[in-house]
């Protein structure tokens, strides 16, 4: 049964709900605007198909909260509990997900656009197929999560921790990463353009197939990464630490790679043409 008019009713006469008990309404399809819900209850309250435009949900409890295929616009979601919510679908313009708990949230095939997702929790999330342009996830928690084929652009992820995470595919532009903990994360075939990867931690990871050209990975970390037939053409490796990596095929022409460290490292069929091997370590 529909709550939609009940919901509609309540904030007609008053567009202040904070701290209601909401759980497990139906509104799905509604149109809000302008309410606020501070330290509101929605857990398992259904927003599919809803219309949510600069709604207040600062620290609400939105667990196994749906809203798939929802238009959200300018909602604050500050320090709110969003554990296995479903944004699938969904579009998200300009929304504050600031210190919110996401893990095992669901945001495949959703538009996320100038969002602010600083220092949130997104661990063993499924950001899989999802489009996100111009949002600050720097310093969030992303381990463990599902995001292969996503597109990332213009984005800040600079200080993350995404250990273990899959990004096999996903098309990566204009976004900062730098220093950034990538540990065993899987970026087969992947897209780099425009990139900023110094400082990363990226052991164990897989790379094969990857498109690096002209990234910047200085003093990376890719102890035991698997780049094999890589494409790093002009990327700078300065400093880069690539022991016991596997190489094979790996395309470095004029790539810098002054002071790296290729100790143990398969360089078979690796292409070194032009590349700068001033004081680098490859014994």
């Amino acid at each position: 049964m529909s709550n939609i008019e009940e919901m509609l009713s309540l904030t007609l006469n008053n567009s202040t709900q904070d701290g209601v008990d909401f759980k497990s309404y139906d509104l799905s399809g509604i149109s809000l605007k302008g309410i606020s819900f501070i330290f509101s209850v929605f857990t398992e309250t259904n927003f599919n198909q809803s219309e949510l435009v600069e709604i207040n949900f600062s620290q609400a409890n939105l667990k196994n909260t749906p809203f798939k295929n929802a238009k959200i616009k300018n909602v604050n979601f500050t320090s709110s509990n969003l554990e296995n919510a479903d944004f699938e679908g969904a579009t998200l313009i300009n929304c504050i997900f600031k210190n919110a708990k996401l893990e095992n949230s669901n945001f495949a095939s959703a538009q996320i656009k100038g969002c602010q997702l600083r220092g949130c929790d997104l661990s063993r999330s499924n950001l899989s197929s999802s489009r996100i342009q111009n949002s600050d996830l720097s310093f969030a928690r992303l381990m463990y999560t599902y995001a292969k084929s996503t597109e990332i652009s213009g984005s800040r992820l600079n200080g993350i921790n995404a250990r273990g995470s899959d990004f096999g595919f996903s098309k990566i532009s204009n976004t900062d990463l730098r220093g950034a903990t990538l540990k065993y994360s899987d970026f087969n075939s992947c897209t780099f353009k425009g990139v900023k990867l110094s400082h990363a931690e990226m052991v164990g990871c897989e790379l094969k197939d990857s498109f690096c050209k002209g990234i910047d990975m200085e003093e990376i970390n890719l102890e035991g990464a698997d780049l094999t037939y890589a494409n790093l053409e002009e990327a700078n490796l300065k400093n880069a630490f690539l022991l016991e990596a596997n190489l094979h095929g790996a395309n470095f022409s004029k790539a810098n790679l002054k002071d790296a460290y290729l100790v143990d490292a398969n360089i078979s069929k690796a292409l070194l043409k032009e590349a700068i091997l001033e004081n680098t370590i490859l014994e």
